[in-house]
């Protein structure tokens, strides 16, 4: 059964390859048969002088028979519009919705810096191509709508958007708040680098106490550090050019690797295994192996959620799904890290080593608020701060989630790192505790006291 999740996780890691490769700034969104009202399409940070262009083509308006004579070009007229939305924040006041009332007739919805794109009758009857180039004068975000006021009516559609700023004479096809991730991804990922070559150098410094989890831990880092160097490159190319250029590729299979190792070792700590216990109980291994499969097809179906255009029929389902998903993901890990910390407990009152007991106990209630507040930060400060930041401050929510991830990395490194009298890594006599964990290792690389 084991071997079938894990050939099942396999298959769900090379099914992303077949989804790769389409990821750019240049919004394609092709819809059929779409009976919304309003729905959101895709937000833009402009500075002062950017371009939005618009390119509409195939537009079908679908009638019920029995109002079939009641739309006629009057009927229409300001009914089928398009609508660029100015914020000076990230957040998006209505997403999608069938409501009966009229989202570009409203006024609480529209302000003076707005733009309403509206559809000649002979783009509704005839298919007639549009386009449409507008020239930003306020900088700030833009959100962008497509509001049908006709009630009973379906609609389908080929849209390309086109947008960027212009500085310095040259395009910036990045949202103004995202402008300097490159150089900031770049800067971080040699951050992780340097932490990775510091653990190599004190894992071979205290080669006698290093245990295998010590080596996944030096993996996740050099993962890390792959991802943010092939994401600083992603960001270069689609700053300069708008398409990634096969960068995405890199990034997701690094990000998975990552993200798949990372919940791994978070698991695998929480159980004690390696450190203190050579095994895991069949316990361990059921929370493992749903940590792992779940958190494969988060990764896997955000992929997909990539490369689809936000307006797409669904995307906020699929997204509301998978979001709810990795967060039950993050909160299995911290199953196994509270079964230790009640054994410890437990232990600590009824052994008589109340001194070593209390150490690790200390240790894994720390490791727990570390990763309660790793995911709390990651997972939840992270998408408040990138819908309630000024347009052109946002990169400091990626910058906050990625200095969040080190700090992070660190704090567990320095907790569970290989020292020659750490009472976290040794264990001294024998325990019989109960089935739920052991405390009884014998890595074959720690070194015997007795020697």
């Amino acid at each position: 059964q084991n071997r079938m999740t894990f050939k099942a996780a396999r298959w769900l890691f090379v099914c992303a390859f077949f989804i790769l490769g389409s990821e750019s700034l240049v919004i394609d969104l092709n819809t059929e048969h779409d009976g919304r009202s309003v729905f959101h399409i895709t937000s833009f940070g402009y500075e002062e002088g950017g371009v939005f262009k618009m390119d509409l083509k195939d537009f079908v308006l679908l009638v019920p028979q029995s109002h079939h004579n009641e739309y006629r070009e009057e009927k229409t007229k300001d009914k089928l519009v398009f609508v660029l939305q100015h914020t000076h924040s990230g957040g998006v006041r209505v997403e999608e919705g069938t409501s009966e009332k009229c989202f570009h007739e409203d006024p609480e919805n529209l302000g003076e810096n707005d733009e309403i794109i509206s559809l000649p009758y002979n783009v509704v009857a005839d298919k007639a191509p549009l386009e449409k180039i507008i020239h930003i004068k306020e900088p700030g975000t833009y959100h962008v709508y497509f509001s049908n006021c006709l009630p009973g009516t379906k609609i389908g559609f080929k849209l390309k958007l086109t947008q960027y700023n212009v500085v310095r004479g040259e395009r910036v096809y990045l949202t103004a708040g995202k402008a300097s991730l490159p150089a900031l991804y770049s800067t971080l990922c040699l951050a992780f680098l340097v932490a990775f070559v510091v653990w190599c150098m004190y894992l071979c410094k205290h080669h006698q106490y290093v245990v295998t989890i010590h080596l996944m831990m030096g993996l996740v880092a050099l993962f890390k550090a792959c991802t943010l160097f092939s994401e600083a490159f992603e960001y270069h190319w689609l700053k300069s050019t708008g398409k990634p250029h096969g960068w995405n590729i890199a990034f997701y299979i690094f990000s998975f690797l990552k993200g798949m190792l990372l919940f791994t070792v978070i698991v695998l700590i929480g159980t004690g295994w390696s450190y203190l216990k050579p095994y895991l109980t069949e316990r361990d291994k059921q929370v493992m192996l749903v940590v792992i499969v779940v958190q494969a097809m988060v990764n896997v179906a955000m992929v997909m959620l990539d490369e689809t255009a936000p307006g797409a029929i669904g995307w906020l389902t699929w997204r509301d799904l998978l979001h709810l998903l990795d967060m039950l993901c993050c909160c299995a890990i911290l199953i196994p890290i509270v079964w230790s910390i009640r054994h410890l407990t437990q232990a600590s009152e009824r052994d008589g080593k109340a001194a070593r007991d209390a150490g690790r106990l200390k240790q894994f209630r720390k490791f727990y608020m570390a990763v309660v507040a790793y995911i709390y930060v990651t997972r939840v400060v992270v998408f408040l701060l990138d819908a309630t930041l000024p347009f052109e401050y946002t990169w400091l929510a990626n910058v906050f989630s990625e200095c969040t991830s080190l700090l992070f990395y660190l704090g567990t490194g320095w907790l569970f790192r290989p020292r020659g009298r750490n009472p976290y890594l040794k264990l001294e006599g024998n325990e019989s505790d109960d089935e739920e964990i052991e405390m009884d290792p014998q890595p074959v690389s720690v070194v015997d006291e007795k020697a």
